[in-house]
This record gives C-alpha cells, structure tokens and sequence, in this order.
C-alpha cells in the first residue's frame, strides 16, 4: 500500500469540486431561504408589534373619546337641569300671577256681592223701620226722621257685623 500522491491530490480536488459545487448548489440557497424566513419573521414581528401600538392608540382614543363624551353629557345634563330649574321657577311665578288674578278676581265679586247683598239688606230694613215705625207711633214719620232713624239702625247693625 503505496501512498500514491497524485491519486491523493485526485481525490482532493474533487472533494474540493464536490465541495464547492454543493456549496453553490445547495448551502448558499438554503442560507438565503433561512435569511428570507429570518426576515419575513422579523417583518412579521414589526407588523405585529405595530398593530399592537396601533390598538393601544386606538384604545387610548377610545378611552378619550368616552372621558370627553361623559364630560360633555354631564354638562349638557347640568346646563339642562338649571333650564329646568328656569323653566320651573318661571311656570310657578306664572302660576302665582294667575292665581293673584284669579283671587283679585273673586274678592272684586265678592266685594260686589257683598255691596249688593248690604244694599239689600238696606233696602228690607228701612222698610222694616217704616213698618214697625208706623206699627208703634201710629203714624208715618217724614223723611227726614226717617233717614235719621234707618242711618243710626244702620250704624248699629253694620257694627255688629
């Protein structure tokens, strides 16, 4: 077994074209494979890491827009109660006016009633007073007598009213 240099140097030059050849064939393809997975991964990542900030944002303005939104339905609920309050205290000052006119109104027929009912009463007890008057003199009296006597009954009657 003779070591035989030019079979020796045969052999390492075709392990080295086999060598170079798979190296080329196949290693540099399955490198830039792993490198365009390794970077779609790395893209895949990035997207998702900005769709995750993307919902935070949107999250975010969510919450803002809910804070602001409760911010302003308390104001408007605020601004409408004291128009309510207004409104009220408006309506019940109105319904005060009505009910001073309304009142007005039935002591001025009161009143009237009143007037007409004394006028009356006037009336009947002068003609009583004549009556008994002439019942127990015997005879009639004239008018100013008369008028002397019904103002005084008068005066003692509406006293004791």
């Amino acid at each position: 077994m003779d070591i035989q240099l030019p079979q020796i140097l045969f052999q390492v030059i075709n392990f080295g074209a086999v060598l170079a050849l798979l190296w080329y064939l196949l290693y540099k393809p399955v490198l830039k494979i792993f490198a365009d997975r390794s970077k779609r991964i790395e893209e895949g990542q990035k997207a998702a890491q900005k769709a995750i900030e993307q919902q935070e944002q949107i999250e975010a303005l969510k919450a803002k827009a809910t804070q602001e939104m409760k911010k302003e339905s308390a104001k408007v609920l605020q601004q409408s109660t004291k128009e309510a309050e207004k409104e009220k205290e408006h309506l019940i000052a109105e319904a005060h006016k009505q009910a001073e006119k309304e009142i007005e109104k039935m002591t001025k027929t009161w009143q009237t009633e009143k007037e007409q009912m004394m006028s009356q009463m006037r009336a009947q007890l002068v003609t009583a007073v004549v009556t008994a008057t002439e019942k127990v003199i015997g005879k009639s009296l004239d008018k100013k007598a008369q008028a002397k006597l019904i103002d005084s009954e008068l005066d003692t009657l509406l006293k004791a009213i």
